[in-house]
């Protein structure tokens, strides 16, 4: 009776000496605005995953961790590995466009760290005042778009072509862009029957309005 016990204690200690520790993954990164050049501080990162999470499946995304970028833009996450699908970062920050980075699981591991630069984009706002300042008649008109705006949301300054008609036009509209950049109006005015076209590059001002006058 003796000897079962030892037996039995003896295994016990053997099994546990052998549990190994979770292994771990660490994901890092540096925060930049492409184009003002510069790293961002003060961002909002939040690492996500979907695929089983705490031993449950979950196909949409579950936050896992959230951190801040630092003076320098940078920050760093270290998770348990797990059976995720994938990851998402995302990046938030008063005054920029939300950014968000899909990771396959398949390239992170314990042996192979994630690192990489990640970008999040200043808003700006694009006024541009338009004036017919030597009208012909009722069918003088302006079409105007915007050729390579980097954002394509609801309110941003569009490639789609819209018209301004009349000889008393005086009126200004306000869309979005990123800042920092060299945004093209392209506008083509008839009046008389004759069309001229042209292109200028306005020059965005991060978290602020530009101002750009169009006489015709």
């Amino acid at each position: 009776m003796k000897k079962y016990i030892i037996l039995v204690l003896g295994t016990s200690i053997m099994l546990f000496s052998c549990k190994k520790d979770p292994k771990t993954i660490s994901f890092s990164g540096t925060v930049y605005d492409p184009y003002q050049n510069t790293t961002v501080s003060g961002v909002l990162v939040t690492l996500q995953a979907n695929g089983i999470v705490d031993g449950v499946y979950n196909s949409s995304y579950i936050t896992i961790e959230t951190a801040t970028s630092d003076a320098t833009g940078s920050f760093y996450f270290e998770i348990e590995e797990s059976a995720y699908d994938s990851y998402r970062v995302t990046l938030q920050k008063d005054g920029y466009y939300l950014s968000q980075t899909v990771i396959s699981s398949a390239n992170i591991s314990p042996e192979n760290p994630y690192s990489s630069p990640f970008h999040i984009a200043s808003m700006a706002i694009v006024s541009v005042h338009f004036q017919n300042t030597t009208p012909f008649d009722s069918q003088d008109t302006i079409h105007y778009s915007f050729l390579n705006n980097p954002v394509s949301d609801y309110d941003c300054c569009s490639s789609t072509a819209n018209a301004i008609g009349g000889t008393a036009v005086d009126t200004t509209i306000s869309c979005k862009s990123v800042g920092g950049y060299g945004l093209v109006i392209f506008r083509t005015v008839t009046k008389n029957n004759i069309s001229a076209s042209r292109a200028d590059t306005i020059f965005t001002i991060p978290s602020d309005t530009v101002v750009f006058d169009v006489l015709y």
